[in-house]
């Protein structure tokens, strides 16, 4: 079962942003004696901005047998769901985990082997918790989810 990542309008606006800026700081380079700054600039910030893209179109999670699989652009993981210890709701922008693929400040942290956590952002979240607390019912649920 796949699970998009729910996208926040902050992170659409972000991401919308950073695209328009780096395109702007592209122009005046257009017009040096010189086409070199222009095409460094250029190759750097299509680099980014195809980056960026990356990440944005693809960032989702995937139930398979017992394995939970998450990827956001080129990063990508799977973590055991029998693994998994609790599920923590959270609504913020700073976010207490080291691994975030998500594109949404409202989330979940998912906490699994001793010391291991994740935050993500599954769009049907109440499907999703409860597709894993089917495979794992020893899963902990904490705090309460948000709700706009």
């Amino acid at each position: 079962m796949i699970f998009k990542s729910a996208v926040s309008k902050l992170n659409k606006y972000i991401y919308v942003g950073v695209i328009v800026f780096l395109l702007l700081l592209t122009i005046p380079a257009f017009f040096e004696d010189s086409i070199e700054p222009f095409l460094a600039l250029f190759s750097i910030h299509f680099l980014v901005i195809v980056f960026l893209i990356w990440m944005y179109k693809t960032t989702f999670y995937k139930i398979e047998n017992t394995i939970l699989f998450w990827k956001s652009g080129p990063f990508y993981g799977k973590i055991e769901i029998t693994k998994i210890n609790k599920i923590e709701y959270h609504s913020g922008i700073i976010v207490p985990t080291i691994w975030k693929p998500a594109l949404s400040h409202n989330g979940l942290i998912i906490t699994y082997n001793k010391y291991d956590d994740i935050y993500i952002s599954p769009e049907k979240q109440d499907k999703f918790i409860a597709t894993l607390q089917a495979l794992n019912p020893n899963i902990t649920i904490k705090n309460t989810p948000y709700v706009e």
